[in-house]
This record gives structure tokens, C-alpha cells and sequence, in this order.
């Protein structure tokens, strides 16, 4: 089917009304552009201000954006049925007492007991915060889009018979506004003046709208409106509009799970997808034609699959090149987003229908952001709607006019080919299926291309197609695993992986362990007994011993020197893997008095007793992401008062991404400490690693720099970092 617009042409009663100057336009312009700026400033603000009372967990970005959709979907719900039942004369004045609500929860500020009780869910917990913090303003921002459009529908300004151009405006101020925050305002500005500052422009925000409310022309619209409106969209038309929003929302959200897990939970990463989910609205909605070409969405389509699928499986082989990863995903999100939102701008309905229209595609987001933030984490055990909505992608080019014979093979062999090369990359990275199970799953991928292809168009042959690999690459991996975890706090997995048992959490390993009984006590990876962790022990000879971050527990097999573990881990789901000794068996040989208490290591370090270790651990990366509350200066300044005056604070700073040292340097400058650096690591399953230790005792320091792994900590750069301040932008490696 080609699309077809829904509008129609205004009855004489309404095109009759005389125009006025184009100072309208420019208000509402700006109205809408402050409006949408201060609306998605709020979101990466809001997550960062609660981030530490969850642990840094790249979980609080998806159900936090789970909950901004849902209240932009009850704004746009407001604002449909307000307009409807008010009308031109009556609403403008009604919304102008609703305005003055959010006023009660400015200045922003995070709410006491932000941080969930052990016994509550971090989800609905979070929830319950982030509504008492920007509910209200939240809220109210959020009927800016729709309202404020259909105002101008009734003010009689420029353009007011087609007011879909302030959409394009309102995306625009929305990338603006998110771009600014991680690059202009985190750098900056602290969170104190981040929050007083965004209070004050709300404010500013308040007086516009209400001068927008007083261009309104009341008197007679509500009558030209009965003689104007036009016949709604049928009910496949809606669905297709609320089909064509949900899949660039569920790509979006999906990719930004995908890069918050593997490199970091910080704002950064979750406002670049979202800045190019709002580019393509703006590039879409700013186009006059309402028609779409093949031409235009065939392509995008495509471009968008490979490159979604190429970045999402090579996430691992391509580490060292984080910035082509998270540049593919980001394209990968906006060229999709172009195609979708194309097809949207193309059947735009007419002016009375605009707050049906915004009404359904806030439906398509709110769906994409449910999928993602609540079913798919109970339902999948790693971040697999990434790759299943990839795979939905082609139905984006179904109803358009059919492409050239030549065309739709060109397309059905590319897919074919595409399909037969994930499920072969999926088997040689991943292993774990005999030669016959290989060939069935190959031979079951090409059948379903051909079929699909001889039954059904090409965008319905390339969905199934994609589907079928999507499934063939999530079954090869549960395959290759002997256990599979999601919870809040991450995706992990446990493999059998040359004569080990090995942890990941995302694509880092996160601890391994020996099945030959000779080796299963010697410490592996990032703490081998040759190496800096090793070194720490060695020299320092503690007696009591903390370790934020349990992983595997390989740090419990040096209980034979040590009386006393106590690990900190916030997420139960890696305490009971690492007791359980059908994977891992480190705790429970230990010849320490070990116990893992489950919190945050923050938090729960902060409930215990001054000065009651010798050597305090932090290991706490969450697969490669920055725990980056327990780093700034008040995160140190916790942990040191635990330990004792000849101890010593070792903090693993490993990291593909982020050079830490700067950080910790400034940490020792400010607060008199000596600091030392090693790096390295040899032998039996040892991993090359990169430790720090902070300590106040000089004759710690100059023991560990006389070793060959050792050195002073350069102080040459500096970056300081409080609770009040930080960004990743300054330890970009």
C-alpha cells in the first residue's frame, strides 16, 4: 500500500481567518525549543543525580526512561482530551493553573531515603524516586509538544493550517538540549548549579507559555473547528503510525543498554542514541512533501540493519575501537529513526488530529521503552531485544510501492548472505555446536530466506530472515553457556572456556577459575599472585582484608596469609554464582573467614567500623563501566577512614576506555596521600591489570615503588571528582 495523507484541505470557515504577524511564530518557536531543551536536560540531570544510590547500575537510564515515557504519554493523553473538551477558548486558561503545580518540587532536588532498602525492588524504588523528584515538571513539560501546536493551529499565525513545522522545532531544541548536557553543562557546572539553573529556566519557561496562552483566539475557533474537522485516521493507519514509533524507541533504548553495559553507565552514553532518535525527527518532520520514496527508506533500512547487527555482535572484537562501536550504534539509531519517522512526517493528518497523532506515537514509544525496560529483562538473559528489534527493522519498508524485480533479489540474496554470516560468526566466536548441529542451523537459515522470499515481499523476506539469525545467534550463545543471569545490576554469563570456568559480566571478564584440582586455589586473571595485586599482598601482609566487588572470588584464595575476607557486592545474582560450587569454588576452599555482604559498597562500607582493615580492595567495574560515585573525592574519603594508618586503599583502574590515574592523583594530592601505580601480570591464567594504592604510610609507598612493577603516580594531570561533580569527557583515554 503507498501511504496517503490523512489531512485534507480546511474548509473555507477556517482558511478565512485572517493571519497575523509573524512574531507568533517566533514565540511559539522559541517556546516549544526551551520547552523541549528543558524536558530532555531533565533526563540525563535526573538519572545522574540518583545513579549512586543504585549503584551505578546502567539499569537506572532504561527504567528511568521507561517512566519519562510513560509520563510524556499521559501528557500527550492531557493534551488530546483537554484540547477536545475545552476547546480554543477554555483550555489555554485551564492550562495556565497547571503550569504553576511543578513550582511546589523546584528547586530540584534528590528526595530523602533515594537509595532502595534491601528488601525493595531497585526498580519500583526507583520509580518512586524519580516521581517525587521531577514527576511534576516532568509532567507538565512533556504537554509542550502537542499543546503547544494545536495553540498555534488556533492563533491564526503563519503557517497555523500545517503547525507540524514547531515538531521539527520542538526535536531540534530536544537535541540541543541533550547534546548541551554532556559537553557544555556536566563539564561545567556542578550538579548544585545544574539544578538551580535548569529551576530558573523552567521559570522562564512558565512566562512563555503563558504569553503563548494569550495569542489564543477563543472567541469563534471552537466553531470553525466543528466546521474543519475532518474525518479521523482509520484504525490500521494508527496502528501503523504507533508501529513506525515503536521500533526506532525500542532501537534506541536497546542500543544504549548495549553501550551503558559495555563501556559506561554515565550520561554520555545515553544521550548521543537519543540525540540521533531526536536528529531523525527533526530531519524527517522538517520536510515539506508528504510523500516517501523506496528510494529514501529502502536504503536507510538496510544501512541500518548491518550496521546495527555488525556493531552488536563485533562489540567485543572491536574493544579497542570504542569510538567506531559507539559511532555505529548511534548511526545505526538515526538512520533507522530517519526511515520510521519519514513514514510518519509522509501521513501527518490534519491539524484537528494532531494530538491523536503525537498521542499514538508517544503509544510506540511508551511500548518500545516497556519492551525494554521491563519485559525484556525478564525474559531474556542477555540484551537480546538489541538484535531482535534490528531484525524487525525491514518491516519499515512494507506497504511501500514494490521495487524493480532486479531490486527485491539484489535485496533477497543480501539478506540471505547477511543471515548465513551471523549464524557463522555466531558459531566461530562462540563455539559449542557440533559440525551437525551447524549445518542444521545453517541449512534452517537459507531455507527460511528462500521460503520467505518465494511467499512473501522483500520486507517481509528480510524480517524473517533476520529473525531466524537473531534467534540462531541467541541460541548459539545460550548454547556456549553453562549459566545465563539479567538482573537489575547487569546480564551475566558462566562458560566452560579451555579447562576454566570463566564469569563475564557483558563482554568483561569478570573472574575464572581452574577445574584441574592442582590449580582451582590459584588466583587468575586480574589478581595473580604474580602481578600488582599480588604485589599489594605480598608486601603489606594483611590480616583483615575488604574487597569491594566479588566477581568470581579469586581474592579468597589468599585466605591461607589472611584471617579475614569480608566482600561487598551489590547484586545477590553474582553472590550466588560465586558460592555455588558447581562454577566456582574459591569462597568456599578459602582457608579465610570469608562473608559476602550484599549492598552497595558505598553504602555498606560506610556502616563499618573505623580504621578495621589492613588493605581495602575496590574492584567494583561493572563489566567495563564506571563506578563513578565510589571514585569521586567523598567515595575515597569512606573507604580510607576504614582503613588503618600503615594500611593501604588498592583501587583497580583497568579500563578500554577511561584513564583513571588523573583522578586518583588529584584524590592523593587533596588529601596528603602517597600514591603508587603497577601494571602487569604473569602466569597461569593471570590478565594484564593496572592497580593504584593510596596510603598514608610513605614506607608502604616507597616498598611497593621499589618493585619493578611499580612507580609513582604521575601527577602531571589531574582531574578532580566529587559527589557534586564529574564527567567522563576529562579521562577519555
Amino acid at each position: 500500500m503507498t501511504d496517503t495523507a490523512v489531512r485534507t484541505d480546511r474548509p473555507r470557515a477556517a482558511a478565512e481567518t485572517p493571519q497575523r504577524g509573524a512574531w507568533i511564530a517566533v514565540l511559539f518557536a522559541c517556546t516549544t525549543f526551551l520547552g523541549a531543551s528543558l524536558l530532555f536536560m531533565i533526563q540525563p540531570l535526573a538519572a545522574k543525580l540518583i545513579l549512586p544510590s543504585y549503584g551505578g547500575s546502567a539499569t537506572v537510564w532504561s527504567t528511568s526512561s521507561l517512566l519519562f515515557q510513560l509520563l510524556l504519554l499521559l501528557g500527550y493523553v492531557y493534551a488530546h482530551v483537554s484540547t477536545r473538551r475545552l476547546g480554543a477558548r477554555w483550555q489555554p486558561r485551564a492550562h495556565l493553573l497547571l503550569l504553576a503545580l511543578p513550582l511546589l518540587a523546584l528547586p530540584l532536588a534528590l528526595p530523602a531515603e533515594a537509595a532502595p532498602p534491601s528488601d525493595a525492588s531497585p526498580v519500583l524504588w526507583l520509580l518512586r524516586t524519580l516521581l517525587l523528584m521531577v514527576g511534576l515538571p516532568f509532567a507538565v513539560l512533556s504537554t509542550t509538544g502537542p499543546l503547544i501546536q494545536r495553540w498555534y493551529a488556533w492563533s491564526g499565525g503563519p503557517r497555523s493550517d500545517d503547525p507540524y513545522f514547531l515538531f521539527a522545532g520542538s526535536n531540534l531544541g530536544s537535541f540541543v538540549g541533550l547534546l548541551a548536557y554532556p559537553f557544555a553543562i556536566e563539564p561545567l557546572l556542578t550538579l548544585t548549579q545544574q539544578r538551580t539553573a535548569w529551576s530558573a529556566a523552567f521559570v522562564a519557561f512558565m512566562l512563555l507559555m503563558a504569553a503563548c496562552a494569550l495569542t489564543v483566539r477563543g472567541r469563534g475557533q471552537d466553531a470553525a473547528d466543528a466546521v474543519t474537522t475532518t474525518p479521523g485516521p482509520s484504525a490500521r493507519q494508527v496502528g501503523l503510525w504507533c508501529l513506525w514509533a515503536f521500533l526506532p524507541s525500542s532501537l534506541m533504548l536497546a542500543a544504549t543498554a548495549h553501550l551503558s553495559t559495555d563501556i559506561a553507565a554515565v550520561p554520555l552514553l545515553w544521550v548521543l542514541p537519543l540525540a540521533a532518535y531526536l536528529a531523525s525527527f527533526v530531519l524527517a518532520f522538517a520536510r515539506t512533501s508528504r510523500s516517501v520514496s523506496a528510494r529514501l527508506v529502502v536504503p536507510c533500512v538496510a544501512f541500518a540493519v548491518t550496521t546495527g547487527v555488525v556493531s552488536g555482535l563485533g562489540s567485543t572484537a572491536l574493544a579497542p575501537l570504542v569510538a567506531l562501536v559507539v559511532g555505529a550504534n548511534v548511526v545505526a539509531v538515526g538512520v533507522a529513526g530517519f526511515a520510521a519517522h519519514a513514514r510518519l512526517a509522509a501521513s501527518r493528518p490534519d491539524p484537528a488530529h494532531l494530538t491523536l497523532f503525537y498521542l499514538v506515537i508517544s503509544v510506540g514509544g511508551a511500548l518500545g521503552g516497556l519492551l525494554n525496560g521491563v519485559v525484556a529483562p525478564l525474559l531474556f538473559d542477555g540484551v537480546w531485544e538489541y538484535f531482535l528489534t534490528v531484525a524487525l527493522l525491514p518491516v519499515l519498508a512494507i506497504g511501500l510501492p514494490a521495487l524493480h524485480v532486479t531490486a527485491r533479489r539484489v535485496l533477497a540474496g543480501l539478506g540471505t548472505m547477511l543471515a548465513v554470516l551471523l549464524a557463522l560468526g555466531a558459531v566461530r566466536a562462540l563455539g559449542g555446536l557440533s559440525t551437525g548441529e551447524t549445518v542444521v542451523l545453517l541449512g534452517a537459515t537459507v531455507v527460511a530466506a528462500v521460503i520467505t522470499w518465494l511467499c512473501l515481499r522483500v520486507a517481509g523476506m528480510l524480517t524473517v530472515t533476520l529473525l531466524v539469525a537473531a534467534l540462531a545467534v541467541i541460541v548459539v550463545q545460550e548454547r556456549a553457556s553453562l549459566l545465563t543471569e539479567r538482573t537489575f545490576y547487569g546480564s551475566y554469563r558462566v562458560q566452560a572456556v579451555e579447562g576454566q570456568h570463566r564469569l563475564l559480566h557483558g563482554t568483561t571478564i569478570h573472574g575464572t577459575q581452574f577445574l584441574d584440582e592442582d590449580r582451582a586455589q590459584t588466583p587468575t586473571t586480574y589478581y595473580a599472585t604474580d602481578g600488582p595485586f599480588g604485589d599489594v599482598m605480598a608486601t603489606l601482609a594483611p590480616d583483615d582484608l575488604a574487597v569491594v566487588g566479588l566477581g568470581a572470588g579469586a581474592i579468597a584464595t589468599y585466605g591461607s596469609d589472611v584471617s579475614r575476607i569480608r566482600f561487598f557486592e551489590i547484586d545477590p545474582v553474582v553472590a550466588r554464582i560465586a558460592e555455588d560450587p558447581r562454577w566456582f569454588t574459591y569462597l568456599g576452599d578459602s582457608g579465610a573467614d570469608v562473608d559476602v555482604v550484599v549492598g552497595d559498597g558505598r553504602l555498606a562500607m560506610e556502616q563499618e567500623p573505623a580504621a578495621s582493615y589492613d588493605v581495602v580492595a575496590l574492584d567494583a567495574f561493572s563489566s567495563d563501566s564506571i563506578p563513578v560515585h565510589i571514585l569521586t573525592r567523598e567515595g575515597i574519603e569512606v573507604f580510607l577512614d576504614r582503613v588503618r594508618d600503615d594500611g593501604a586503599l588498592a583501587i583497580h583502574i583497568s579500563n578500554r576506555v577511561f584513564d583513571l590515574r588523573p583522578v586518583l592523583a588529584a584524590h592523593a594530592r587533596a588529601l596528603g596521600l602517597h600514591a603508587v601505580v603497577g601494571v602487569g601480570g604473569e602466569g597461569p591464567g593471570a590478565s594484564v591489570s593496572e592497580w593504584v594504592v593510596l596510603t598514608r604510610a610513605a614506607e608502604t609507598a616507597e616498598a611497593l615503588d621499589a618493585q619493578q612493577r611499580w612507580e609513582q603516580l604521575p601527577t602531571d594531570r589531574t582531574v578532580e571528582w566529587s559527589d557534586d561533580y564529574s564527567s567522563v569527557l576529562s579521562v577519555l583515554r
